[in-house]
């Protein structure tokens, strides 16, 4: 995505992988002026899964989404200094507000309580819908709602329906290309009454949940759509420009067919 959106700015400019075991190695070898070995001229980069949280202690500066969400997936270097930035409750609910409209009272539930339910609270918190957290490990769950002034709940059995929402989110892993692949958090008969499906996982794209909602023709927001708008918003922090939405649409499409 961000390849193509600096092709076209014809800027200067490559996004490249680093697998990063070692967050302190990496940030003083690679990053800081008064250490790094080797200056490859890096002007930001994106944070995944485990470092969100502890890249927080190597920054100058985060935003507000950063600080309540308590972790940071996009950090921009300028003059020397490291400012960090949460995208992923912007990508999510930007999606949620062109498909939903007004979010204002209405009833979410959010399926897992790990990093990425935090950013979706974060956002649904600040368009006033009152939300509810399901979530297998119930403390956990209850240690989320506590913290962000919600409700809380044991995860549903496929026997029980989720009739008493108006938007379905999952956040948990099952449905993900490969040993989850197969599994779905709600099965048709418990989402016939929701008015919204949105399934954060875009690879597969259509994943076992989203054919669920689709049986019972509840509408869905996949993915693709909450990857694409953080990377947008990333891009933007980035280079100062307007991310070209098809084109870095396009590239992602590719790579995920």
């Amino acid at each position: 995505m961000h390849n193509a959106a600096f092709k076209f700015h014809n800027l200067n400019a490559v996004y490249i992988p680093f697998e990063v075991k070692n967050l302190n190695e990496f940030i003083a070898k690679f990053i800081k002026e008064e250490t790094r070995e080797i200056d490859l001229n890096f002007r930001g980069f994106s944070v995944t899964i485990p470092h969100k949280e502890a890249i927080i202690e190597h920054l100058d500066e985060i935003d507000e989404a950063a600080k309540a969400i308590g972790a940071v997936n996009t950090v921009k270097i300028e003059n020397g200094k490291l400012y960090g930035f949460n995208t992923d409750a912007e990508g999510f609910i930007e999606p949620l507000r062109n498909s939903y409209s007004d979010l204002k009272d209405s009833r979410v539930a959010i399926l897992g309580a790990g990093g990425a339910a935090r950013a979706c609270i974060y956002a649904l918190k600040k368009e006033n819908a009152k939300v509810t957290v399901f979530a297998r490990n119930f403390e956990k769950a209850k240690r989320l709602a506590e913290e962000f002034k919600v409700q809380n709940s044991k995860f549903k059995i496929q026997s029980e329906s989720f009739a008493d929402f108006d938007i379905l989110v999952n956040t948990t892993p099952l449905g993900t290309k490969g040993k989850f692949e197969n599994e779905t958090p709600a099965l048709a008969t418990q989402i016939d009454n929701v008015k919204l499906v949105y399934d954060l996982i875009y690879n597969p794209l259509e994943t076992p949940f989203i054919k669920e909602a689709q049986r019972t023709n509840v509408r869905t927001i996949r993915g693709l759509a909450m990857l694409l708008r953080q990377g947008m918003e990333q891009f933007e922090i980035w280079t100062g420009k307007d991310a070209p939405m098809k084109e870095m649409s396009d590239a992602a499409l590719r790579k995920l067919k």
